[in-house]
């Protein structure tokens, strides 16, 4: 594999880099960006002009214009001048990145927090995902009030240090909270998912995240199911739900919308589920993906290396940033805890070669065919 510059040719570093403006750039829709840039660099005309230039790139991704440099991102601590866990780090590049951190809301998101967001956010125009690994109605959006108030009860009547009669009293809670009365596949289980599929969607809008993805690993350690998501066709009903809201469903006209994207066990959701999900993110670690096994349009597919064990020698990545499928392109390339690669040198040493790789495969690939 031939070497690749880290630095792009579309930006000329100078002495400085982190804090200080970049330099003039052509050709912005051939070459990704990879600058990276503190909050004071879009302090004069030309970098206005750069993160103008970047944002202009970002929005060639959407509806499937090019493939997307994705990961998970794990350490997420923008605080202090040691700057490994601030968004604003990553390479400019990055077009989706999934909150494995946490995604706060705004009552518990920090000042710094909220600073780093907006700025990936609305400045270098990244999309932010809440990403969940999905295994019960109710997860992630239950008020505590609901729970207190069975550990209340217990504390009043003595049977607090009853774990499992206290956990279950909390499921029962939670199931009554939410509406559900126990009984899988019943109408009332499916109206009980489409609340907590609006309460998912209306959460995500409120505090401005610009996506879902739904880690979904049923029967590989997870252990907090309580019965009411559990399956394939439990999820495919809550999906469908939230295209009500978010997804590609909720924007016919192709106008914009919070993404919704699925990682994990999804090779039997995608018959059910093609067209309600903007990314299929393949799990592919050590191995690149069999994009016509899941019998999607590869550019819904994203396909993925572990950097919690493999960022040191970046593992499969630079390989599944090079392959495509046998037709079309694919959806993207990206890593799970992709932030461990700021420790490499440079920084982001392997995606930074990842995300030029894969732009420049898809300009092979679309020098060679006239249909995408």
């Amino acid at each position: 594999m031939k070497n690749f510059k880290y630095i792009s040719s579309l930006v000329l570093l100078c002495a400085g880099v982190l804090f200080c403006g970049c330099s003039k750039m052509t050709e912005v829709e051939n070459e990704p960006y990879d600058h990276i840039g503190g909050y004071n660099t879009m302090n004069n005309a030309e970098s206005e002009k750069y993160y103008a230039d970047l944002r202009a790139y970002k929005q060639q991704a959407v509806n499937y214009g090019r493939p997307v440099a994705f990961g998970w991102y794990s350490n997420w601590s923008p605080a202090g001048t040691y700057r490994r866990g601030y968004l604003t780090s990553m390479p400019d590049s990055m077009d989706i990145v999934s909150m494995w951190s946490g995604a706060p809301n705004r009552f518990n998101i920090t000042p710094e927090q909220k600073k780093d967001k907006e700025f990936v956010q609305k400045v270098k125009g990244t999309k932010l995902l809440e990403v969940t690994l999905l295994s019960y109605i109710g997860k992630g959006r239950t008020p505590d009030s609901v729970y207190t108030a069975v550990e209340k009860q217990a504390e009043k009547e003595g049977w607090a240090n009853d774990q499992a009669r206290v956990e279950e009293a909390k499921k029962k809670a939670r199931w009554k909270f939410w509406g559900y009365e126990g009984v899988a596949g019943s109408d009332n289980h499916k109206q009980a998912l489409a609340r907590f599929a609006k309460a998912l969607c209306d959460s995500l809008v409120a505090n401005d995240w610009d996506g879902y993805d739904i880690d979904w690993e049923i029967g590989s350690g997870v252990f907090d199911m309580d019965g009411t998501l559990s399956t394939n066709a439990d999820l495919v009903y809550l999906v469908k739900e939230m295209n009500k809201y978010i997804g590609p469903k909720s924007d016919p006209e192709h106008k914009g919308h919070r993404l919704i994207c699925i990682d994990g066990h999804f090779g039997g959701l995608t018959e059910d589920l093609d067209g309600y999900v903007d990314y299929w993110i393949d799990q592919a670690y050590g191995r690149t993906t069999h994009f016509d096994y899941y019998g999607v349009d590869p550019k819904t597919i994203i396909t993925t290396d572990n950097f919690e064990s493999s960022f040191k020698s970046g593992g499969q990545l630079l390989r599944q940033a090079k392959s495509m499928p046998s037709k079309g392109y694919k959806g993207g390339v990206g890593a799970y805890r992709f932030d461990n690669d700021y420790d490499n040198t440079p920084n982001y040493k392997w995606m930074r070669q990842a995300i030029q790789i894969n732009q420049q495969v898809f300009k092979e690939r679309m020098g060679q065919t006239t249909q995408p």
